[in-house]
């Protein structure tokens, strides 16, 4: 899976065209004793959703020391990162043409989570995959499906 930036083609809405970069991201998959991670977020508008944890990775670094410094920021964890597994696309609510492609690493955690509301984390949950909570993301339902059932 390629680390380079990326371009999207996209229509504003007067029908021109705009070339809108693709966000990188990272992605945790963490899974323990048959259960997985997930962490409630807020979009734009209040809505709350679940989601792995992790977030847009910076252009100087890999998409592991990304994924690494996210978990530590959001939740105050240090993580071992497997290899990557999937990705999945996610287009923000918050920005106009805000397209994210999210890598996601199986991984575990090596000490306590603790959700650090100030990073827009609001809640963790070791969830049943089988079952996960309301206003979970639909991408992240499906790799849950395809990925740890």
């Amino acid at each position: 899976m390629s680390n380079s930036p990326t371009h999207l083609p996209a229509t504003d809405r007067a029908g021109g065209s705009t070339d809108s970069p693709i966000r990188r991201g990272a992605k945790a998959l963490v899974t323990s004793s048959s259960r997985a991670l997930l962490v409630r977020e807020r979009h734009a508008d209040g809505r709350q959703f679940w989601t792995l944890p992790g977030g847009g990775v910076r252009s100087c670094e890999s998409l592991v020391a990304g994924l690494r410094r996210e978990l530590s920021e959001e939740l105050r964890c240090d993580l071992v990162v497997d290899r990557a597994v999937t990705e999945f696309w996610y287009a923000h609510l918050s920005a106009p043409y805000s397209v994210s492609r999210y890598t996601v690493f199986s991984c575990s955690v090596v000490s306590g989570v603790r959700p650090v509301r100030r990073e827009g984390v609001l809640a963790s949950r070791w969830i049943d995959p089988e079952c996960p909570p309301t206003g979970t993301l639909p991408q992240v339902r499906r790799l849950l499906a395809e990925h740890v059932l």
